[in-house]
């Protein structure tokens, strides 16, 4: 049996989970299922695969669909044994008749099947009568994966395929004034040396660019070759003159003095709660810090990659994308073509957390490809897409606040600066509220009486992008780290200080359709403290600290065990305690895998990576100075205990991320009193002083 999957694989398993819900419902043979990876078809809906949407939005319509198609079933044995359908019944593949306990396979019925009309609102099953759905499931792609037959988008070929290898402008906006075709062209195997024209990019949620958007690909020069070592080595024979832009002069010291000085002025109110100023003043102890995160890159496993083959007025991709149906917008608007003549093929992606969202690598293989005359993929280097990505944007924080005399939160006030990846996007004809990098919806706003939250746009010519839990990656450090910063100023225990603040259980409504569920939210804090021993006392120079999280529908937190060592600058995260409550967990595997590589993907954030500016260009180029955790500095004990909960699935792909920073550094001031407020953390910010 196939199940086809509309998603796409990007290693968080939806190529299991989804079709676990479908065959849970379907009654089949889970052994016997083969999923298959959709291409771009209307049928198979929003084929989007971000902001942790994948199962929390497909669950309910799944479900119908394997309920519709087992009704179906049986209908036809029914009809084929002339009995009443509610003498039947589906088990693993089949249609049992129960009194004469005849059988059907599924085989055996799909034919009369199909001319049978699909119920409207089939019977769903019970909760309590699952049998795969809240079940650990070995992932159905595994093996195709540790045998290599798993096809990636690197893993495309075709036949007569030239590989294309592109230098792109340094400078994000800058475009080739002279090259030296003539000479790369004389180059073994090299087919073609041509200028690759910016193109704009389709939103890929579908949102308008107005003015001002900055959101199109990158210039640069191609040469089409033969091999990829072909065209990796004429490439090096390559010299461009480029016309670059006035944003040429940009750097990381430049943009960090704008936004510290916007964020220590008044900005667009984003949310207002009672009288700041006045209880401020009136707080009988007062806190007040800076804190700041850099930009940062996605560094999938496998670099960005497509396919293409430009005919006339078609064109045909094979493209590891995160929302082919943005692919194909961008692709049409490029080549001038009709939509409906772009077809998309899906592979498997080596990571994506955002960037496989972004269109430019699509729309540079259907751009090369039309103007070589052929079918080519372009295979961008380690270099290339360290260099070319599309940021998470760095940012500064100024923050105050005061207690009172039992060392309650009387006052909050929360003034960010940063890039806007909205107003990149869209144009700056938006709303401050729509350009705002900030989380305002659940914490700590309705749990400070008076709070206040500012933002300011820090313009800058990096090209941005979402990133693994977009704004929460960079703000969860700062909220949570303050926070611990609150608890420690009013001489509380940081675990009581949080559940204090959050207060009794109850459901309150934050905007976008969501509600903050605090008693939810209390009970994971409290199980990750359980499990971590939070009152058990460790020796000197060791450290807890917890964070927690909302979003996606989910509830997370987290505690960091560390080793620190001030003097000689040393930190080892030695565990991580993650509670999850995701509502119901579809793959418990699943959930538990997400979290450990959730948590090891923010404690790079925390520990190692960052991007810097030099003359408008981005400095690093590869993982020796763009760093990404490394084996010997994951933490040797992940623990993830999931909730159990009868509540709708929430997502997991992002959750994990935000607390991870914070936890730690949380834990390296219990260890040493060393306050953490910039990351990545570095040697010297250990050191005691």
């Amino acid at each position: 049996m196939k199940i086809w999957c509309g998603k796409s694989e990007i290693g968080q398993g939806v190529r299991t989970a989804l079709p676990m819900i479908v065959a849970e419902e379907l009654s089949c043979d889970w052994r016997r299922v083969q999923v298959v990876q959709a291409d771009l078809d209307p049928k198979y809906g929003d084929q989007l695969t971000g902001g942790s949407l994948s199962v929390r939005t497909s669950y309910d319509n799944l479900r119908k669909a394997g309920a519709a198609a087992r009704e179906m079933l049986i209908s036809a044995a029914a009809r084929e044994w002339y009995v009443e359908r509610s003498a039947c019944r589906a088990e693993n593949g089949s249609v049992i008749h129960l009194s004469t306990q005849k059988r059907f396979l599924y085989a055996q019925l799909v034919t009369l099947a199909a001319g049978i009309s699909p119920p409207n609102d089939p019977p769903l099953k019970n909760p309590s009568d699952f049998k795969l759905i809240g079940k650990p499931s070995r992932r159905t792609d595994s093996f195709a994966k540790v045998t290599g037959a798993a096809k990636f988008g690197l893993d495309t070929r075709l036949p007569g395929m030239f590989i294309a290898s592109v230098v792109r402008s340094p400078v994000y906006g800058g475009t080739p004034r002279h090259f030296n075709a003539d000479e790369v062209n004389s180059a073994p195997h090299v087919r073609a040396v041509f200028e690759v024209k910016s193109a704009h990019l389709t939103h890929q949620f579908g949102e308008t660019s107005g003015p001002g958007s900055r959101n199109y690909s990158c210039a640069g020069v191609a040469v089409v070759a033969d091999s990829t070592w072909a065209a990796v080595q004429a490439r090096k024979l390559l010299k461009v003159e480029w016309n670059e832009p006035p944003s040429a002069s940009e750097s990381t010291a430049s943009l960090r003095e704008k936004m510290l000085r916007l964020a220590s002025e008044p900005g667009a109110v984003i949310r207002s709660d009672g009288d700041f100023d006045k209880a401020h003043a009136s707080a009988v102890k007062k806190i007040d810090a800076v804190y700041e995160v850099p930009f940062l890159a996605h560094a999938t496993m496998e670099p960005v990659n497509c396919t293409a083959h430009v005919r006339g007025d078609s064109c045909e991709l094979w493209a590891p994308t995160q929302i082919p149906r943005a692919a194909a917008d961008a692709v049409a608007s490029a080549l001038g073509i009709p939509r409906e003549r772009v077809k998309v093929h899906v592979t498997f992606i080596g990571g994506g957390f955002g960037r496989r969202l972004i269109q430019d690598y699509a729309v540079e293989a259907a751009l090369i490809s039309r103007d070589a005359g052929a079918a080519v993929q372009v295979v961008w280097s380690r270099e290339d897409d360290i260099r070319h990505d599309f940021y998470r944007p760095a940012a500064c924080h100024v923050l105050q606040a005061g207690l009172d005399a039992q060392g309650h939160l009387v006052s909050w006030r929360h003034r960010g600066s940063s890039p806007s990846i909205e107003t990149f996007y869209n144009g700056t004809g938006i709303s401050p509220r729509a350009a705002a990098q900030v989380d305002s919806l659940d914490f700590p706003a309705l749990f400070v009486p008076n709070f206040r939250l500012e933002f300011t746009v820090a313009e800058s010519s990096m090209p941005l992008g979402y990133w693994r839990s977009v704004d929460a990656s960079g703000n969860q450090f700062v909220i949570s780290g303050f926070f611990d910063e609150a608890a420690h100023a009013a001489g509380r225990d940081p675990l009581e200080f949080l559940l204090a603040a959050l207060g009794p259980a109850r459901k309150i409504p934050v905007g976008n359709a969501e509600t903050l569920d605090v008693g939810r939210r209390r009970s994971v804090i409290q199980l990750a403290a359980q499990k971590c021993g939070w009152n058990e006392p460790l020796p000197a120079g060791r450290g807890r600290g917890i964070a927690a999280a909302f979003g996606w529908g989910s509830y997370v937190a987290q505690v960091a065990e560390v080793t620190c060592d001030g003097n000689r600058g040393t930190l080892r995260v030695d565990r991580v305690v993650c509670a999850v409550d995701c509502g119901t967990a579809v793959n418990p595997l699943g959930v538990k895998a997400q979290m450990e590589g959730a948590i090891n993907f923010g404690l790079a954030q925390a520990l190692k990576s960052t991007i810097t500016i030099s003359g408008g260009q981005v400095a690093q180029s590869n993982f020796h100075d763009y760093e990404v955790l490394r084996m010997s500095d994951a933490p040797p004990v992940i623990e993830v205990h999931i909730v159990p909960s009868a509540e709708p699935p929430g997502g997991c792909g992002e959750l994990g991320v935000p607390p991870a920073a914070p936890a730690v550094a949380n834990a390296i001031f219990a260890a040493t009193g060393k306050r953490i407020r910039r990351l990545p953390i570095r040697a010297a910010d250990l050191h005691p002083g």
